[in-house]
């Protein structure tokens, strides 16, 4: 048997050396796309393999060509976020059509399939934290049927959406103009009706899965335990977000440029690109420098909040931050 100890003390301090070196920004013009039995068109942007220091988490994007469908396949808990097309899925059994700007949740081990409807190409991305069940042994990927040309079958057999929950109560899909808006909220003054964190703090906040303090708030009736597609955040030109730090999240870049201060590193950015805040308590800020907004996804996963709950000193730190910046 091997020093198992020792092991673990050098596990500990490579760790250690990868989290604190590895990219920051996927770059979306530079993807590397491969077709699977799941998708005509894929590209990770954030994940161990593109060099990612995760918690077990990815961020992929996937393009559904016209006329076609995805695979149908089951597997952990998962977030989408449609950009672009329009479309519907089956999970469960149950139809839920989608745009740009629709989330979906995909609950553990629920089978599920996506249908292009449109005559352009559908994207989306997908979080999900495929390899952290692994990890735990209990992760599962099953392959029920492969991508294939979509003659219509699906929709006959689906032919209208009937609800956007599930049987259950839970909720699958959100489209954009549902979506809690805390600007128009603000200004309607109805900020007594729900506490708007963070709020003063950019331009614009549409709450989707919620999750700024757990992906399990149930925010506009999403169960996410796993995986939150949280917000899309504003912030108008010639301006900033706010410091603070937390462990891991993802920062989807859906319109305009800019750049972060990560631990004191400037990293530029631009639509289509994707940030990413490593698995540590990381001090990061984002601005928009240009003359025009820009728009950002958020993306978080429950193993953060599951850590910042046990360990002290994890906790989300932002008041602080923003005091000591003043």
């Amino acid at each position: 048997m091997s020093d198992f100890y020792r092991d673990w003390l050098r596990e500990s301090a490579r760790l250690d050396a990868v989290v604190g070196k590895g990219p920051v920004v996927a770059r979306g013009s530079g993807l590397k796309w491969i077709e699977t039995p799941q998708d005509v068109r894929t590209a990770m942007l954030i994940g161990e393999a593109t060099g990612f220091p995760t918690q077990g988490t990815a961020l992929v994007k996937a393009e559904i060509p016209a006329g076609w469908r995805s695979g149908r396949h089951s597997h952990g808990e998962e977030g989408i976020h449609i950009l672009a097309g329009t479309g519907f899925s089956v999970i469960d059994g149950a139809r839920y059509d989608w745009k740009p700007g629709t989330t979906l949740h995909i609950p553990y081990g629920a089978s599920h399939q996506h249908v292009n409807t449109g005559s352009d190409s559908a994207v989306y991305l997908s979080a999900v934290t495929h390899d952290l069940d692994f990890a735990v042994k209990l992760g599962r990927l099953d392959q029920l049927e492969e991508k294939a040309r979509d003659d219509g079958e699906l929709a006959r057999r689906h032919p209208a959406e009937r609800s956007q929950f599930a049987a259950d109560g839970r909720r699958i899909s959100l489209h954009l103009e549902d979506a809690i808006d805390e600007r128009a909220r603000r200004l309607a003054g109805h900020e007594h009706q729900r506490p708007g964190k963070g709020a003063h703090r950019h331009a614009g906040i549409w709450i989707l899965m919620g999750g700024s303090e757990s992906p399990s708030d149930e925010t506009n009736g999403f169960r996410a335990k796993a995986v939150a597609i949280t917000n899309i955040f504003e912030e108008a030109p010639h301006s900033g977000s706010h410091k603070h730090a937390h462990t891991e999240a993802m920062l989807y870049v859906l319109e305009g440029r800019g750049y972060s201060m990560i631990d004191g590193k400037r990293v530029d950015w631009e639509e289509g690109d994707a940030v990413h805040v490593p698995p540590r308590m990381t001090t990061h800020e984002h601005f928009n420098d240009s003359d025009a907004r820009t728009r950002t996804l958020r993306i978080e996963f429950g193993i953060r909040f599951f850590y910042e709950a046990l360990w002290r000193g994890y906790e989300k730190l932002q008041d602080t931050l923003e005091a000591s910046s003043r």
